[in-house]
Order: C-alpha cells, then sequence, then structure tokens
C-alpha cells in the first residue's frame, strides 16, 4: 500500500519537473501545442497507472501480512539493569510481619543475618544486578550529624554511657559535641546458586575508629545454607531488641557485641529458628592489686545457643552463653594462670501493643558475661581476685535489663522512652573505684518531613555508683539528623 502511494507521488513529481523545464523556455504557438499533447498522454498514462493501482490494492486486501520478527533487546554490559527477586516474594521463617515492620533510628535490624539470607523487605527493593552477572547488590547506610550537649561532664562525648561518667565530676563544666561518626555505609551482595541457595556477603563500616574521621568495620560476614562465618552480631545478642533511640551506643543493658564467629541456625518447627555459635573469646579482665596485675588469655572459643519464635505481632528469643575467663595472677615465682567458668543467660520479646506502637524486654544474668553488655564491655570486669592473699579468679555476676516502648503519634512522627539498669557484684579485692552499677534513661521525638530525611530530639540522663559509694550522674541534649543514602519511599501494599 505504501509503494503504491509512492508511485503516484514519484509521477506527480516527474509531471511538475516535465512543465516546469518546458515552461521555463520561450513560448510560441508550436511548442504550446506540442505541449498540449505531452500533457494529454501523461494523463493517460496517470490514469493507467491508477487503474493498475486501484487492481493492485484490491488483490492485496484480504491476504494476511505477517508481522515482522520482534528485534530482541540486548542489554548493555554497561547498563545497570533493574533486579528481580531471586524467588517470588519469599518471607524468612524467622521474620514476623512485627520484626519486618519495626524501625529504629540506627537500622541495626537490617544488618543481621536472616534465616535463607532472606532480607527483611521480601519486594528486594534497593536491590540491582551488576551488569554481565547475575549477582544482587544493595547500597546503603546513612549520613547522619549529632548535636549534643552535656550539662556535666558525661565521659563519652558521642556515645551516652553511664559508665564512662567522671567521678567526681569537674564542676561548672559544660560540654558541646558535633558528630558524624555515625554516619555508616553498607554493601550488601546477595548471589543466587543453584547448589547451596542464596549466598550472602555483607560490609557495614562507620567512624567510630581510633581517631575523630577513621573508618571502622562493623560488619563482614558471609552466609550461604545458614552457615555463617565473619564478624557481626554475637549469637548472644538479639538485634531486633535494640530501642529506637538517636543515641548511638543505647540503653547500658543491652547485649552488644560484634564478633568474629562461625555459627549455623536451622528450622526446628514452622517459624522456630536454633542457632549454634562458636565466637572469637576475649577475657576482660583488668585490674590491679598491690601486689600484682592481672594479665588475661583466651585458652577456648566462646559458645552460644539461640533458639527463636516469630509470631505475627512479636517475638521471643532466649540464648545461653558459654565461655572461659583466664589470666595469669601473681607475682615472681608465685604467678601462674588462673581460669573460671563464665556462663549467662539471656532472653528479649517484642512486640505491638495498639496500632503501630511497640514494646521492647530484655533481661541478662550470668558471671563472667561484663564483655557482652553494653555499659560494662572494655572495663576488665569479667573476672577479678577473690583478695591479694588468695589470687584466685572469680567470674563476677552481672544482671541486666533494659524496657522500650514505641508510640506513633502519626504516621511520620514518632516518640520512644527507653531505661536500663546494670549492676555488677564486685570482689573484695577489686580497687574502690570500680564500677558497681548504673541507670539509663531515654525519651525522645523522632519526625520523617518526607523522603529519607530523619530529624529528632532526645533527653538522657545517667547514673553511675561505684564500689566505694560514691555517685555521679549526667543529663544530656541530643539533637539528630539523619539521611539514607538510598531513598526507598513508602513500602509497597500488599
Amino acid at each position: 500500500m505504501y509503494s503504491n502511494k509512492l508511485v503516484r507521488l514519484f509521477s506527480v513529481m516527474i509531471l511538475l519537473a516535465s512543465v516546469t523545464s518546458r515552461a521555463q523556455a520561450p513560448a510560441n504557438a508550436t511548442e504550446v501545442q506540442e505541449l498540449r499533447k505531452q500533457l494529454d498522454e501523461m494523463r493517460k498514462q496517470m490514469g493507467a497507472m491508477e487503474s493498475k493501482i486501484e487492481a493492485l490494492e484490491s488483490s492485496t486486501a484480504n491476504v494476511a501480512v505477517a508481522p515482522a520478527p520482534a528485534t530482541p533487546v540486548v542489554p548493555q554490559e554497561a547498563s545497570i539493569q533493574t533486579a528481580q527477586p531471586l524467588t517470588p516474594g519469599p518471607v524468612s521463617k524467622d521474620v514476623g510481619e512485627q520484626t519486618r515492620s519495626y524501625q529504629t533510628f540506627s537500622e541495626n535490624p537490617l544488618a543481621a543475618a536472616r534465616m535463607d539470607n532472606v532480607p527483611l523487605d521480601p519486594k528486594y527493593r534497593g536491590y540491582f544486578v551488576l551488569p554481565g552477572t547475575r549477582t544482587m547488590l544493595k547500597i546503603g547506610g546513612y549520613f547522619k550529624t549529632d548535636f549534643i550537649y552535656d550539662f556535666k561532664p558525661a565521659g563519652n562525648p558521642e556515645q551516652f554511657i553511664p559508665s564512662s561518667i567522671p567521678i567526681p565530676a569537674p564542676q561548672d563544666v559544660n560540654n558541646e559535641t558535633v558528630s558524624v561518626r555515625p554516619t555508616r555505609l553498607t554493601l550488601d551482595f546477595l548471589i543466587p546458586n543453584s547448589k547451596v541457595g542464596d549466598v550472602r556477603f555483607y560490609l557495614e563500616g562507620d567512624f567510630f575508629g581510633t581517631n575523630a574521621t577513621t573508618p571502622r568495620l562493623r560488619h563482614a560476614y558471609g552466609q550461604a545454607k545458614n552457615f555463617l562465618i565473619g564478624q557481626t552480631f554475637t549469637n548472644f545478642m538479639d538485634p531486633d531488641a535494640f530501642p529506637d533511640t538517636l543515641d548511638f551506643a543505647g540503653p547500658n543493658a543491652l547485649v552488644n557485641l560484634r564478633n568474629p564467629q562461625f555459627s549455623y541456625g536451622f528450622l526446628l518447627g514452622k517459624s522456630t529458628t536454633l542457632h549454634i555459635s562458636v565466637e572469637r573469646p576475649s577475657s576482660d579482665i583488668a585490674f590491679t592489686t598491690p601486689a600484682f596485675t592481672a594479665q588475661p588469655n583466651s585458652p577456648s572459643p566462646d559458645g552460644v545457643i539461640r533458639i527463636r519464635r516469630e509470631f505475627p505481632a512479636s517475638h521471643v528469643q532466649a540464648a545461653v552463653l558459654l565461655r572461659s575467663d583466664s589470666a595469669s595472677v601473681g607475682t615472681g615465682a608465685n604467678t601462674r594462670t588462673d581460669s573460671v567458668f563464665g556462663w549467662g543467660v539471656s532472653a528479649t520479646t517484642g512486640f505491638r501493643t495498639f496500632g503501630k506502637d511497640n514494646m521492647i524486654l530484655q533481661g541478662t544474668y550470668g558471671n563472667g558475661i561484663a564483655r557482652y553488655i553494653q555499659d560494662t564491655s572494655g572495663l576488665g570486669v569479667d573476672a577479678a581476685v577473690i583478695s591479694t592473699a588468695n589470687p584466685r579468679l572469680r567470674a563476677t555476676p552481672e544482671v541486666a535489663f533494659e524496657g522500650a516502648y514505641q508510640h506513633y503519634w502519626a504516621n511520620s512522627v514518632r516518640s520512644s522512652v527507653a531505661y536500663g539498669f546494670v549492676q555488677i557484684e564486685n570482689t573484695d579485692a577489686q580497687q574502690a573505684n570500680t564500677f558497681h552499677k548504673s541507670d539509663y534513661s531515654a525519651a525522645n521525638l523522632i519526625w520523617n518531613p518526607g523522603g529519607s530525611l530523619n530529624l529528632g530530639a532526645e533527653f538522657l540522663y545517667g547514673w553511675q555508683i561505684l564500689k566505694n559509694g560514691q555517685t555521679g550522674n549526667a543529663p544530656r541534649i541530643q539533637f539528630s539528623a539523619k539521611y539514607n543514602f538510598v531513598n526507598l519511599g513508602p513500602a509497597p501494599k500488599k
């Protein structure tokens, strides 16, 4: 049909060209007659051509024309392709709706390893396929700035840790800090494998290194077929029991430690999982007596067994920690290595109350587990000698409790209140200024004005008591602004 129209068009063009060329010559009667004859002949030819065109059109009108084959779309190697889920709409066996939708300012649950490596978001939003491969990658993290003001010296200027409150405190001293060290960057790789299932490699870092701007590795682990190796949250910890605080450290009573480990998880039943881990040991022993100074060592790895049960609106978890605390004690020829058995139990739960509100509870008790508790980690109080005359180690008993409530005033405005309590039973040989107990409290207001931006204000108050009864307290006000590198927008409706 298009070819017939082209024929007509060319014929008209030829006729016009001929007439135009002749019209440009000098006009006389003879030439006019010749032109008229040629024009008549051309009209006859055009009429004949039109008749042929009509005949051809009528003969092809009822013939089906096969469509042209579609040109295959070949993705360019240099372009980033949109990722598709590895499996349609998967949901992990150990992630219920309450766990999946619980929001925290720190976003720690996103780094936690899950059964079968299924992310908290079953839609896999934010992942893309690396060009030329089947590997999926999600680049995450956020930029966070904290504006902190201490009415009294609070010890650590960028994390609220009651055990660091100076006793006695300097008088008439205030402190103001602006910190970007909580800024975080994550790389989350998911690799489909027909033999072992989806393989996950997770990397995360922030800037809480040894200096003000030194990067620090938080997580670096790989998991395949629920075998995990690398550094991540200890199996003794529940990442989903972290309160929604602006403070980077969180409550003093949290079990909060990232530890190199080898672990394995498997299903006990529907939504019930069991995880076993062997983790890097470290005897946190640093006491000094008039006669000698302890020299800690680590004779055997720590072991953890954790069981977890998920429900649509809640989860419960219990964990048991077994370890050995060891150090060389004594002086000169009397120096010897002494080891004590350490153990701990921890139970946590998170559950919906009314609407979108959540409550978090955690309780921990044990001997020689100070390294695993937020406020006592690094104080060297896992164990201590009973007395100078009897330089034998004793694993210090410790109890910790924390609770938090999260309330939504509106979809974009929420608040949380949190409280924590930690206490250690000291030995007679420990120095008078050794940590004994502490309290932590926080209340905040968090607003999401839109997109990836979150703003918040928080009031914190901490209290510390030493072995000799001396006390110290510190109030703090903190303002925080956080902007996520990836704006996922609102979660799609199911």
